[in-house]
């Protein structure tokens, strides 16, 4: 399945969802930025600390997976 990824404006988040137009995104603090498809799979490589299994579940139950970025 495919997965698009989309940052917030102000760079306080990242989201992956199934959805490329963005409908399933939550609401956000700035405008969600598309960045194009991402590559989750099951196995693949280890994502916001987070195993990609863990990730797509998320994305099957909620719509989307949210990371958000640490204040600095």
């Amino acid at each position: 399945m495919p997965y698009y990824r989309f940052h917030e404006a102000d760079g306080s988040a990242v989201v992956i969802t199934d959805e490329i137009s963005g409908t399933k995104l939550p609401k956000a603090n700035s405008s969600w930025k598309a960045d194009g498809l991402t590559e989750v799979v099951v196995g693949g490589r280890i994502r916001f600390g987070l195993e990609p299994s863990e990730i797509i579940a998320t994305i099957e139950r909620d719509g989307f997976y949210l990371a958000k970025r640490a204040a600095s």
